[in-house]
């Protein structure tokens, strides 16, 4: 499994564990713009789960004990025993189950649009299964070479990533090639075809009370979701420090809100 480090390295520094959401081809770069502000204060650990990134692939099934385990073996190995567990996306159901499991190592959640129990109850539309037939679609045109022929030369059509960062070429080029290349992998289609039963895992669960949460929720999905706010505020559990801010933009809020989340975290993590 891959790690970055990176960020402040003073023993007394607040430690934040990035989480990536589903299928992202390689959360170290995705999260570098992210990293390198909240290195400022504090130290930052990007995971790249097996299956993504440079991360080797996993022949187990990616169920939501075996990605835990999976996550606080790599942590517990470079040392690390207590931080806050900062996820996007699927990473939030992940994030719900470790706190549960290892309350006494994990200071606070914070969640980037993460994913919430019940998330797929009461909707017009199976939000799961769309996005099976998305990731699909996706994998077709890899394997047919459409996204690599119109890619190249222009790296930035094969990658989704903040465009006020500016990445080095050489960057540009490696996001794109994993983009094309380990995008929606036997392990993450595993992972994928695991979300229903995953969340039928956590349907009960809230945050301990001894981990206090900083929900970030998207406006634009508080939209589409009329639900949405109020299951993140179902999830956070008994905590007085917890808090939920609802920002402007759609589901990738640490490109398009990066400094107010930045801003927020460092006094949340402290």
């Amino acid at each position: 499994m891959t790690v970055e480090i990176a960020g402040l390295q003073a023993e007394e520094t607040p430690v934040i564990v990035l989480l990536p959401g589903l299928g992202s081809p390689s959360p170290v770069l995705e999260f570098r713009p992210l990293a390198e502000e909240l290195g400022k204060t504090c130290k930052v650990i990007t995971m790249e789960p097996f299956g993504y990134g440079l991360s080797d692939p996993a022949d187990t099934e990616r169920s939501i004990e075996n990605i835990v385990e999976e996550l606080h073996a790599c942590l517990e190995k470079i040392g690390v025993r207590r931080y806050y567990l900062m996820a996007h996306s699927i990473s939030g159901l992940y994030s719900l189950y470790y706190a549960n499991t290892y309350p006494e190592e994990v200071r606070g959640f914070i969640g980037i649009d993460s994913s919430v129990p019940k998330q797929n109850e009461n909707e017009p539309f199976d939000t799961t299964k769309l996005n099976l037939l998305m990731a699909y679609l996706s994998k077709t045109k890899n394997v047919l070479g459409i996204s690599r022929i119109f890619s190249i030369g222009n790296p930035e059509k094969a990658i989704y990533a903040d465009q006020n960062y500016s990445y080095s070429q050489e960057d540009l080029e490696v996001f794109r090639i994993l983009s094309l290349d380990t995008s929606y992998n036997k392990t993450v289609m595993n992972e994928l075809k695991q979300v229903e039963n995953n969340l039928k895992i956590v349907r009960n669960m809230k945050f301990p009370k001894e981990v206090p949460v900083l929900n970030f929720v998207s406006k634009d999905n508080c939209e589409i979701f009329p639900e949405w706010e109020k299951l993140h505020k179902s999830v956070m559990g008994d905590n007085q420090e917890s808090e939920l801010i609802t920002l402007t933009g759609g589901h990738y809020l640490h490109f398009e809100q990066k400094e107010m989340i930045v801003d927020l975290t460092c006094k949340f993590a402290r």
